[in-house]
């Protein structure tokens, strides 16, 4: 049998389901064979998700979700999450925050709310609350000054 034969051979068996461990194993050929003739092949790995959580990941992130708000409500792997997106073409994209979302942080900021409370009421991170501070150069820091 040519190569050509068993890069054929190999990717009707892998198409009708089966692991690249049995082919290897059917073939009698080693694993990293197999896994080259796919890859060189264009041949995209399987996921072991079912088509409903696949559906449901893309019907999440059509709403809005982020591939981290998902993958914590399902309980999957981030990487699963971001594996079926991009197969999808939702893959990461970042959301803008509108100028009334950023002054709504200011505003809340400076009437004395907690960086916490701020990012919890706007459901968006605190990380993302202190960045926009920041950027408005209105972010102080507290310091352990009160403590001495």
């Amino acid at each position: 049998m040519n190569t050509e034969d068993i890069a054929e051979k190999i990717k009707i068996m892998y198409l009708n389901g089966m692991s690249m461990k049995k082919i290897a194993n059917e073939l009698k050929i080693p694993y990293a064979r197999v896994r080259k003739i796919l890859k060189e092949n264009n041949m995209i790995r399987r996921l072991r998700i079912s088509k409903e959580v696949e559906d449901k990941i893309v019907e999440l992130a059509n709403k809005g979700y982020s591939a981290n708000r998902i993958s914590k409500e399902l309980k999957l792997n981030i990487n699963t999450v971001l594996k079926v997106l991009k197969t999808h073409n939702l893959g990461k994209r970042k959301r803008k925050m509108n100028k009334d979302e950023i002054e709504k942080i200011k505003e809340a900021y400076l009437r004395g709310e907690t960086i916490y409370k701020i990012a919890k009421d706007l459901n968006i991170s605190t990380n993302l609350v202190v960045y926009h501070l920041k950027k408005l150069n209105i972010y102080k820091k507290l310091t352990n000054s009160s403590q001495q």
